[in-house]
């Protein structure tokens, strides 16, 4: 897994203010402190196009339906499920971070577990020359 130094940088700051705020450990931040700590850091230049990164548009399918959705990723004071933004910090927004195309990943919801498979990623900053952090 590859994950880009700005994003790492952006994400690893904002567990540091949750933490903070909160005294318990929410599972979602342990999950993704520990996809953090797998992932190696590189320049933003050398990210493929084919990962899912900060602010990138991922086409998605829930495995065994026909269901298909576009949803943006994006850090939590963005987010907005109208507009298909969804949060880093969520089950399915931690599933699909640093994920590839073709990848197929499971998040668990209160009701049950899921299986999405990333079918394309139509909008990448970094594939598109966006090397700065990153907003809405």
């Amino acid at each position: 897994m590859l994950i880009s130094t700005i994003d790492f940088d952006k994400i690893t700051q904002q567990l540091r203010t949750i933490e903070q705020a909160y005294y318990t450990k929410f599972e979602f931040i342990n999950m993704l402190r520990e996809k953090l700590g797998k992932a190696q850091k590189v320049p933003p230049q050398e990210i493929p196009s084919d990962v899912v990164t900060m602010n990138s548009v991922v086409q998605l399918k829930q495995v065994n339906t026909t269901t298909v959705l576009n949803m943006k990723l994006v850090y939590p004071e963005w987010e907005n499920i109208r507009e298909h933004k969804l949060s880093i910090f969520s089950a399915l927004g931690i599933a699909v971070f640093l994920s590839r195309i073709g990848d197929e990943v499971t998040y668990s919801t209160w009701k049950k577990d899921n299986q999405i498979k990333i079918l394309d990623i139509p909008f990448q900053p970094e594939a598109n020359g966006h090397f700065t952090v990153k907003t809405a």
